[in-house]
């Protein structure tokens, strides 16, 4: 994931480019889409091949009904899980990235985000999250152990 860091949208705010459509394109869509959870996609598998075992998508929920079917999802964050952040406005999960350190905070790395965090942002950043009581973390290591 760190080596990814700066990568981005061309033109920003367009979830489009050649970073951003080679990453939709590997969960089968074409640019113009999210893609924060197709970044998670597309660094699990580069990392650990066809033994990712998270979902091909580009859904934040499908991550996390993936996560509540197979009892991965928790309520407490851990270094190297895949985290999931509530929107309430949407009823649903609407950012993922992964958890990289603990430092005065969750140190992370997302796709899709901004410099402030946002979950419609146009590049992948290292940032540091605190996380509410709704978000979830998913522990996948505990389906390839």
């Amino acid at each position: 994931a760190a080596a990814t860091v700066g990568a981005c949208e061309s033109p920003a705010a367009s979830n489009a480019g050649p970073y951003v459509e080679r990453v939709l394109a590997g969960v089968g869509l074409s640019k113009g889409l999210p893609w924060c959870a197709a970044f998670v996609y597309d660094v699990g598998t580069k990392a650990l091949g066809k033994a990712w075992p998270l979902p091909k998508t580009a859904g934040c929920a499908v991550l996390g009904d993936f996560g509540k079917t197979k009892g991965i999802l928790r309520d407490a964050p851990a270094v190297g899980d895949v985290f999931l952040i509530y929107h309430p406005e949407l009823s649903r999960f609407a950012h993922t990235g992964f958890i990289v350190g603990v430092d005065g905070g969750y140190r992370t790395i997302e796709g899709n985000t901004s410099g402030a965090g946002s979950r419609e942002g146009w590049l992948v950043a290292a940032r540091t999250r605190t996380f509410k009581p709704a978000d979830r973390f998913l522990h996948w290591q505990e389906l390839v152990a």
